[in-house]
């Protein structure tokens, strides 16, 4: 979590934007981090998870039942221009193409000039979209989540064409290596 929550500057950030609340522990962090006068968003589609977040007592938190893709409706309802930073911990990689481009085009028309979006993920999958969406995509490694997850942080407008990948971390490259062999064995043996 650490790495995911590294970049963003809490110390200017008025309004960021959480995608996928779950336990609620990294929504718990950016509050112990934001400034008391800055705003935490929450989307989620699982009416479970939103209660787990409505239980959280902080008034700079709203909790939205809701699909990351009609993030521009709720900020328009929340009376928000732009946002300072996305988080997501959405399952891309699961999720279906169309779904993942409107909730990615939505993001990046969501942030301020100097916004960031990041995102954690358990694959490389997802570079390219990113890549068409913004100038800059670093990519990190944690090895502190289990399992261990790659961390996408985004940064300036694209104009379409592909930006550039930094790699932080040169144990991500054996991570992805290992997981893409690990994947040829997997299909080598279902298909004998």
């Amino acid at each position: 979590m650490d790495r995911l929550l590294a970049k963003i500057d809490f110390a200017n950030a008025a309004v960021i934007v959480e995608f996928g609340i779950g336990n609620g522990c990294v929504t718990r962090e950016i509050l112990r981090r934001m400034r008391p006068d800055a705003r935490l968003i929450s989307l989620e589609i699982n009416p479970a998870f939103v209660d787990v977040g409505r239980r959280i007592r902080d008034p700079r938190l709203s909790v939205r039942l809701s699909c990351a893709s009609a993030l521009g409706d709720i900020l328009r309802d929340e009376g928000i221009d732009r946002v300072d930073a996305v988080v997501s911990s959405l399952p891309l990689s699961i999720m279906r193409e169309e779904i993942v481009d409107r909730i990615l085009d939505v993001s990046r028309a969501s942030l301020s000039p100097d916004g960031r979006f990041h995102q954690y993920q358990y694959s490389l999958s997802q570079y390219h979209k990113l890549a068409h969406r913004y100038r800059n995509v670093g990519v990190g490694f944690t090895f502190r989540n289990a399992p261990p997850a790659f961390v996408y942080e985004c940064t300036g407008a694209s104009g379409g064409a592909p930006g550039r990948v930094k790699l932080r971390h040169a144990m991500a490259s054996v991570y992805a290596g290992t997981l893409a062999a690990a994947a040829m064995m997997i299909r080598a043996v279902q298909g004998s």
